[in-house]
């Protein structure tokens, strides 16, 4: 394997870190938002995503230093066409890590609580599909300026594919997060209050299935190149996707909450590798590849040494993290 491919591979792993993990903290905005004015509901998921929210953004950090490091001409091409859903991604995770920062205050109003708690939800929501969005603009040959996407639309990242993409990041995300909230609801003897959890997760769970096949059938038209890819090399990893949320979703119905905790977590990185497959070599577009747009031999050769050193520093850190918080006690109060 050269030397690029080890890169963008250790690229791929902080992505899919980033996805699983933020992506349960983002859907707990998200299920916040759905909670409404349901106090019971709203300690549940403080209680279960407060001790990690916002500590799993360092895999974001470590994704865009490989990114803008290693593969430089990418990064441009990236930051160029795709520069409006990063805007709005970015102020949604600063508004919503605000909000929440406000919200919990001791001085906080009653009213200004609500408010605030419905602005964290909106931004939670946002966010991941302002991520999304970028994910499926990324296929698109206009991204890159290739003569052969004169068809593909002239702002990718509002394809009826990339905006399927980002539907489909948000419903994953509610998933996530309600998969979580439910084993520690379940774990603490809060029957009533899992209950409405689980309902949530297996209503997410189904629009996942339902979104993710749209979105494989639309990227026919939009995207012809990824979409053969898609049912090619790439098929083994979606069919994994593809059955995990299915158990996952009996394992909600049959109450095993851990069981659904990893298959749910399982179905999100399979669906992220599937797609990672279906992209590479590409990076962005249809003409930059982890080749054509790597830096140089002994930049690349500092950048492996350097994320060797931050994974031994971050890994045991994480660890840490979930080993001390990861069975939170939950008392909520209806």
């Amino acid at each position: 394997m050269s030397l690029p491919a080890v890169i963008a591979l250790a690229l791929g792993l902080s992505l899919t870190a980033y996805a699983v993990l933020a992506g349960a903290d983002f859907g707990a905005g998200a299920l916040h938002l759905l909670a409404w004015n349901r106090s019971s509901d709203h300690e549940a998921i403080a209680a279960t995503i407060g001790p990690f929210w916002e500590a799993n953004h360092v895999w974001l950090i470590f994704s865009i230093t490989i990114l803008f490091s290693a593969f430089p001409t990418a990064f441009s091409a990236l930051g160029t066409a795709l520069l409006a859903p990063l805007t709005v991604a970015l102020v949604a995770i600063v508004l919503r890590s605000a909000a929440l920062g406000l919200r919990s205050s001791p001085g906080a109003e009653a009213r200004s609580r609500i408010l605030l708690g419905r602005l964290f939800g909106a931004a939670s929501v946002l966010a991941p599909f302002a991520f999304g969005t970028v994910a499926g603009g990324l296929a698109l040959a206009s991204v890159d300026g290739d003569p052969a996407g004169r068809g593909a639309p002239a702002i990718p990242w509002t394809s009826p594919f990339a905006l399927l993409v980002g539907a489909l990041a948000v419903a994953l995300c509610a998933e996530l997060a309600a998969s979580f909230v439910c084993l520690n609801l379940h774990r603490s003897g809060e029957d009533r209050v899992t209950e409405r959890f689980r309902r949530s997760a297996l209503w997410s769970g189904i629009c996942v299935l339902m979104l993710s096949a749209a979105a494989v059938g639309t990227s026919a038209a939009t995207a012809p190149a990824l979409w053969h890819r898609l049912l090619g090399a790439a098929q083994p990893a979606l069919t994994t996707g593809v059955i995990a949320i299915t158990l996952a979703l009996l394992a909600l119905a049959g109450r095993w909450y851990g069981a659904a905790r990893l298959l749910t977590l399982l179905s999100g990185a399979a669906v992220l590798w599937g797609w990672f497959v279906a992209q590479a070599p590409r990076l962005i577009g249809t003409r930059l590849t982890i080749h054509t747009a790597a830096a140089t031999h002994p930049a690349l050769i500092a950048i492996a040494i350097g994320i060797g050193i931050v994974l031994l520093l971050v890994l045991p850190a994480t660890y840490l993290l979930f080993a001390l918080f990861g069975r939170p006690v939950l008392e909520v109060t209806e």
